[in-house]
This record gives C-alpha cells, sequence and structure tokens, in this order.
C-alpha cells in the first residue's frame, strides 16, 4: 500500500510536472502583453506627403520655336524691291528684313507733311497778327465792328485748327504705309527661309517671302482628340520623352489648349450627325518646357505624359492591403495601430494615390501584415522618409 501511494504520489508529482510544462509551453507561446500586437519583422512607417499620379493620358507633339515670324508678300504695300537677309542670318527684333518700293509712300507722306506745315503757319499767322479792321471814331460803331471781326477771327481760327488736325491725320496715315514699306523681324532669331521668287498675282498673297525662329526656349505644339480634352487643362505638368535620346526627360506644363476644333466645318458637321473619321475633332495645344533644353532640337517630335493637376496624398503601393472589395491602410497614432479605409485613385510602380480616407502627414505603416489588430500598441518601429 505504502509502495502503491508512494507510485500515486511520484504518478501525481509526474502529473504536476507535466501540467507545469505544458503551462510554461503556453505561456511563450503568447505575447508577454496581451495589449501588443506581433508582428514578424519590425513595421516601418512614412509619412504621408501630397502628389500626383501621372494620368493615362499620352500625347505627341513636335519641338518648335517659341516665337517664329513669317512674312508673307503683300502686294498692297507696293513692288518688292529686296529681301535683306539670308538663310541663317541671326537678325534682332526692330532689324529690317524686307523692303518694298517707297517711292509713293514717300511722295504722299512728304505732301501730308506739307500739308500741316500749312495749316500751321496759316493759324500762327492768324493768332500772332489777327486782323486789322477801319475805325470809323464813332465808338459804338467801332465797338461793334470790333466784336464782330473778333467772332470772325475765332471762327477762322477754329476752322484752321480742324484743318491742321485732319492734316496730322493724314500725315500719320502715310507715315505708317511708308513704314510698311520696311518690314522688320519682331524677334530675335535666326532666319530658317528666304524666299527671293515670288509672284506678283493676287494668288501669290500666301508666298513666304521670310521665316525667322527665335532662339533659346522651345516649346512643344500637337493636337489631342476630344476624347482627351476633358482631361487636360492648362498648367497642368507634362514629362517629355524622344526616341533620339531615350534616357532622357525633359519637364513641361500645358500652356494652352484650343476651346475649337482644328476644323470647326468639320466639328459643326459631327454636330449635325457628319462623320470625321474614328480620330474625332482635334484640338491644338501648346507645352511650355520649363526645364533646360539641353539636347532638345527644333522639329524633335516627343511623347507627353500629362500629370494629374490634382493633388492627393500618396502612399507606397506596399501599404495597401484589401477585405474583399474594401482598401485599407494601417496607420499609427499615439503608438497604436489604426485601421483606415480608403479610396483608391491613379497608382504607378512606386506609389498609390488616396482619394478619400487619409490626409496629409499621417503615419502610414509600408510593410503592414495580417498580425496587426485595430487598437493596439504596436511597439518599436522604424521611420523612413
Amino acid at each position: 500500500m505504502k509502495k502503491l501511494k508512494k507510485w500515486q504520489l511520484f504518478t501525481a508529482a509526474g502529473a504536476a510536472i507535466v501540467v507545469i510544462g505544458t503551462g510554461s509551453v503556453m505561456m511563450f507561446s503568447h505575447p508577454s502583453t496581451p495589449d501588443q500586437a506581433v508582428t514578424k519583422e519590425t513595421p516601418m512607417v512614412q509619412t504621408v506627403k501630397d502628389g500626383s499620379i501621372a494620368s493615362p493620358v499620352l500625347l505627341t507633339g513636335k519641338v518648335t520655336a517659341n516665337q517664329e515670324q513669317y512674312v508673307y508678300f503683300d502686294g498692297t504695300k507696293g513692288d518688292l524691291q529686296s529681301i535683306l537677309v539670308n538663310v541663317g542670318d541671326q537678325v534682332t527684333a526692330g532689324q529690317p528684313i524686307v523692303q518694298y518700293s517707297s517711292t509713293e509712300a514717300q511722295t504722299a507722306y512728304d505732301a501730308a507733311v506739307r500739308a500741316v506745315n500749312k495749316a500751321d503757319r496759316q493759324l500762327n499767322d492768324l493768332l500772332t497778327n489777327g486782323v486789322t479792321i477801319d475805325t470809323t471814331g464813332d465808338e459804338e460803331a467801332d465797338a461793334k465792328s470790333a466784336s464782330q471781326t473778333q467772332r470772325t477771327v475765332d471762327s477762322q481760327a477754329s476752322d484752321l485748327r480742324d484743318a491742321k488736325s485732319d492734316a496730322v491725320d493724314n500725315m500719320n496715315k502715310a507715315k505708317a504705309l511708308l513704314d510698311a514699306t520696311t518690314v522688320r523681324s519682331n524677334t530675335d532669331g535666326t532666319v530658317v527661309e528666304v524666299n527671293k521668287d515670288v509672284s506678283k498675282s493676287t494668288t501669290g498673297t500666301n508666298q513666304t517671302l521670310v521665316h525667322i525662329v527665335s532662339n533659346g526656349n522651345l516649346q512643344v505644339k500637337g493636337e489631342l482628340s476630344e476624347y482627351n480634352l476633358a482631361n487636360i487643362s492648362e498648367g497642368q505638368e507634362v514629362v517629355l520623352t524622344s526616341k533620339v535620346y531615350p534616357d532622357k526627360t525633359w519637364t513641361g506644363k500645358i500652356s494652352y489648349v484650343a476651346n475649337y476644333p482644328t476644323d470647326a466645318g468639320q466639328a459643326g458637321a459631327n454636330a449635325a450627325g457628319g462623320t470625321q473619321g474614328s480620330g474625332g475633332a482635334k484640338y491644338p495645344f501648346t507645352v511650355e518646357i520649363t526645364s533646360e533644353i539641353g539636347e532638345l532640337k527644333q522639329g524633335f517630335s516627343v511623347n507627353i505624359e500629362v500629370k494629374s493637376s490634382t493633388q492627393h496624398p500618396l502612399v507606397p503601393v506596399t501599404s495597401i492591403m484589401a477585405d474583399g472589395d474594401t482598401s485599407y491602410v494601417w496607420t499609427v497614432e499615439n503608438g497604436k495601430a489604426k485601421k483606415v479605409k480608403v479610396t483608391l485613385g491613379n497608382a504607378d510602380a512606386e506609389n498609390q494615390e488616396i482619394l478619400s480616407g487619409l490626409k496629409k502627414d499621417a503615419q502610414v505603416i509600408v510593410n503592414p501584415n495580417e498580425k496587426l489588430e485595430d487598437g493596439k500598441e504596436i511597439g518599436k518601429y522604424d521611420k523612413i522618409d
């Protein structure tokens, strides 16, 4: 019996040991602090910043001079006398580049100047010398005569002032016509085209005499379809790339979007049910290049990636988690994890745009996992830029 009791005691002790051992295992398989969530790796936290993701709108365009001047033949100015520049010449604003015959215009201007001078002399003579009247010795009669004469002088002076004013207007018009016979450059630039063989017929009025492009800043011109019109607005930032230099990029912004298509007639036909082709109406646009020009040259064809003009909070794509159709992120507030439902916008390879649910300067966990619990302390974490 005693042995049995000993055996029973031993067995009971052994059982106690097993229970205690099992209890020890259970204790080490749970967090030492019940309110603390455990992750397999140290959480990494990043501050949310506002930004934009490139929109899916891709355009094409051609690099052109920021300013250029076309001088067309104009038969109303007279006979073409000479073209004063050659291809490759550097010109400055105000420099004469085309000269029409000015003989008739000069004659008209000289005549107008003489008319002004004549009116001026007549007016000055009247105001300086007046007119002479004979007196009779009758004070009353002489006073009446003087009064009538003064009214006559005032009327003549008024007429002469009007005549001088008309003469000055005619002189100014004659001067403008004379000046127009000399066409001047309106920009600093390079002459890229000269055409000295022009027709003097009425059909030759659209012939280019001289083409000048400005030096320095460049721009990009192109056309966008009616389907992209709603997604493009002035001020949007863009990134430019060229197949000539595939490893380089340039930045710019949309500086102009036309309100009317390139062919208003076709646009009207479309509105009335006509056809214009699968591309729809085309609207001209201009991009101002804001970065250094570098190797970019006039005439280059470029691809244009349009960035969204709206700023939204951006988070790393790794921070986005899904629960069915619901997207959410984990943030840190006062050392505790917080599950935040968000609405997603555009995304690229690195960043996700958040349309709602998250604000700038929030602290988001960029490497969340399923062990995070809402409202639980996350313990130690690393802060990254």
